[in-house]
C-alpha cells in the first residue's frame, strides 16, 4: 500500500494501475485459499448454508 500512495503523490498513473491490478489479484487468490467454494456457492463456499 504504501508503494500505491507513493505512485499517486508523483501522479504515476501507470504504476498506480500496475499495484492496484496486483492488490486485487492477491485478494482474489486469499479468497480463493479463505474460501474455495466461493465460484461454484456464492458467500460462504458452502452449498447448505446457501439455500435456493
Amino acid at each position: 500500500l504504501r508503494e500505491v500512495l507513493a505512485a499517486g503523490a508523483a501522479r504515476n498513473w501507470d504504476k498506480m494501475i500496475e499495484l492496484a491490478q496486483e492488490l486485487e489479484e492477491l485478494a482474489r487468490s486469499q479468497k480463493a485459499i479463505l474460501d474455495p467454494g466461493a465460484d461454484e456457492f456464492p458467500g460462504d463456499g458452502h452449498p447448505d448454508a446457501n439455500p435456493g
